[in-house]
């Protein structure tokens, strides 16, 4: 998956908001910078330039979704403020395994 153009030559948004949102599941460090997130998706072959992650996060960060902080003179951290939602399957198995005694991985 990558961001591709529309007709007019406009990039068309092919990365979800959930998809940037597990980048920070998939992480040790809860806050990450811009590059950290594009170096995340890049693992999942989406391809989306630190500028653009930086946008995308911004406007995230307007709807709520993730909030940010100042490092310093050039660095911003990013965090998650919801988790990601569960697909479609994951969520029928834990729905199954609600009421369960015992647990295993998914």
């Amino acid at each position: 998956m990558s961001q591709g153009r529309d007709d007019a030559g406009r990039f068309n948004e092919t990365v979800s908001d959930q998809e940037i949102l597990k980048i920070f599941d998939y992480e040790d460090d809860p806050v990450l910078t811009a590059e950290e997130v594009a170096t995340g998706l890049q693992r999942f072959d989406v391809q989306l330039t630190t500028e653009g992650v930086r946008r995308r996060l911004q406007t995230m960060a307007d709807a709520g979704l993730v909030s940010r902080k100042t490092l310093g003179a050039r660095a911003v951290g990013w965090w998650a403020e919801v988790a990601p939602e569960l697909g479609i399957e994951t969520e029928a198995v834990v729905d199954e395994r609600a009421d369960a005694d015992e647990w295993r991985e998914l």
